[in-house]
């Protein structure tokens, strides 16, 4: 359902904002969606407004969360409900298509009220492709997202609810393949404006840039090398202490690119990047940046799938001068049986705070099982853990979750 809006938004820009619970539902088939199949019997059949295309979905979901605020001890466990209602229109008149998409989150706690919340997302994409080697999108967004406590500088006070952060934005990009050459030009502007008076030094606009240009080495194979940039400015541009918050980011990678994909499908590069302040008394830094999601498919109905990144993101921790996150997740999506669908996997996450000194490191895995009862509903069940270890004992946790919802789509 969403596709387009996915193309738009390359992997390092959705790593390097801040992490939160984004506002929209999962469609029927999403547990293994690389394998979930498109024929008459499952394929959506949205319903027509003359040229317009209109697909209603949601999700009701119930969940227990064995450490809701993600203490290091004394945790409390607790029941929610959460429903989410959708609404896409789709249409493509020739090579100009444009699609218009809007979802809400509202999530409800049996005991623990603080943890109540409303989400939402309202946003369009057009998309112009005279041929299939050639395409422009281009996409706006608006939307209110909540902090997901455990996340990486959330929220941990139990008196206080999660952290709202309400975001502007717009992505383009521009993609050409000839017989020997891949152009790829991507760009994202976004303003984050947290809700709360009291998270004001959290405010700012990032600014990022990717441009490829790859060679066809084999049918499907392209060697790739791209250069990026991300500036970040705060409205707050000095800390307390009269530093300047303001920086820019910038580096080059080399790597693979599969295109239009099969057994192999996706890209994955490395390189190295530039962390440079505006401040002049705070050190620069150059590391290691990696960024890619690649998917294999050894068989029809199995893909193991990958994705990785490690690069400078945004930081509020008090004490840092930057942050470096280093991401790996390995997952396998598997069809069962006809109408049963699994995906199992593992993950890690290492965040390391450049000036304090301080490292955190978030091993979690996961499963979740997809049963198809009609092209319009779906019944999925699922299961997840994560403990945090950290230099400084207050960011510890452990958690276990588990859940089953409900998938709906017209």
């Amino acid at each position: 359902m969403r596709g387009a809006i996915a193309l738009a938004v390359p992997v390092p820009f959705l790593l390097a904002i801040p992490q939160q619970a984004w506002a929209q539902a999962r469609d029927i088939g999403s547990t293994a969606s690389a394998v979930y199949p498109n024929d008459r019997e499952y394929k959506a059949l949205p319903m027509h407004l003359g040229s317009l295309n209109v697909t209603l979905g949601g999700e009701a979901r119930v969940e227990y969360d064995t450490n809701v605020y993600a203490q290091p001890s004394n945790a409390q466990d607790d029941f929610h409900l959460e429903l989410t209602p959708e609404v896409q229109v789709t249409t493509s008149p020739g090579p100009l298509s444009a699609q218009a998409h809007a979802s809400a989150t509202v999530r409800r706690f049996a005991d623990l009220k603080t943890e109540n919340t409303e989400a939402w997302v309202i946003d369009g994409t057009l998309r112009w492709s005279p041929e299939t080697t050639t395409s422009a999108t281009g996409r706006v967004f608006w939307q209110r997202t909540v902090e997901e406590r455990g996340s990486p500088e959330s929220r941990q006070d139990p008196n206080s609810g999660p952290r709202e952060i309400d975001s502007l934005g717009t992505d383009l990009r521009f993609r050409h393949m000839t017989r020997r050459l891949l152009f790829d030009l991507q760009g994202n502007v976004t303003k984050y404006d947290a809700v709360s008076r009291e998270d004001d030094n959290r405010d700012f606009t990032s600014m990022n840039g990717v441009a490829t240009v790859g060679w066809r080495v084999t049918g499907i194979t392209f060697v790739t090398a791209s250069a990026f940039i991300a500036r970040r400015d705060f409205r707050l541009e000095y800390t307390p202490a009269g530093d300047k918050r303001n920086t820019t980011t910038w580096g080059g990678r080399l790597g693979v690119e599969f295109e239009p994909g099969g057994v192999l499908q996706g890209n994955l590069s490395a390189g190295v990047f530039r962390f440079n302040p505006d401040d002049a008394n705070i050190p620069g830094r150059t590391g290691l940046s990696v960024s890619g999601s690649l998917t294999y498919r050894p068989k029809q109905r199995t893909a193991i799938m990958l994705d990785a990144f490690n690069g400078d993101v945004a930081t509020f921790r008090s004490g840092a001068q930057s942050r470096t996150d280093t991401t790996v997740k390995l997952s396998v999506q598997q069809e069962i049986r006809h109408n049963l669908y699994a995906t199992v996997g593992a993950g890690y996450r290492r965040s390391r705070y450049n000036g304090s000194g301080v490292k955190e490191q978030t091993p979690t895995v996961q499963a979740e099982v997809e049963y198809i009862l009609s092209r319009n509903m779906s019944v999925a069940g699922y299961a997840s853990y994560g403990k945090r270890t950290s230099d400084d004992a207050s960011q510890e946790f452990d958690r276990f979750k588990t859940g089953l919802s409900f998938r709906l789509r017209f």
